[in-house]
């Protein structure tokens, strides 16, 4: 996995995703529990939420793993000069600064982090009001299990 996530890591913060998303206090409670070298919740979904948009963004902007040097510049300049590039940039920075600042059993900044995202990820698809949350989740899920 990249961005400094294990797939273990990813499967929980897409976990967490999914019990904020339903509403799932007692699932989100035992996913806050971990251990002394883990990541606190709340730093763990804002750290798979900069990989979600990350991911998402390349994905609009058409990136490929065979991109010659100059298709890669010409991407990176797209990508500069793009208002929703930039915005998304700032809004995973925020949640980052917001996740790492939260305590690490912060519930209710989990779940308010674990939304954001999950609203971020609808905003980049073709028809947010109608992306069902639980099957993008699922795809990111298979993404992460893949091992990408």
């Amino acid at each position: 996995m990249t961005d400094g996530l294990t797939m273990d890591e990813a499967l929980r913060a897409l976990a967490a995703l999914e019990a904020a998303w339903k509403d799932d206090d007692e699932a989100l409670a035992a996913l806050a529990t971990c251990g002394a070298e883990e990541r606190g919740l709340p730093a763990l979904i804002a750290a798979y939420g900069e990989h979600a948009m990350d991911t998402l963004m390349a994905l609009a902007f058409g990136l490929r793993a065979t991109m010659s040097e100059e298709e890669m510049v010409d991407l990176s300049d797209a990508v500069s000069s793009n208002i929703g590039a930039r915005m998304s940039a700032l809004l995973t920075r925020t949640l980052k600064a917001w996740g790492t600042a939260a305590e690490a059993d912060d519930l209710r900044v989990a779940k308010v982090i674990a939304h954001t995202v999950i609203d971020a990820m609808r905003a980049v698809t073709e028809d947010p009001s109608k992306t069902e949350v639980l099957p993008l989740l699922a795809t990111f899920r298979t993404y992460a299990l893949n091992g990408a």
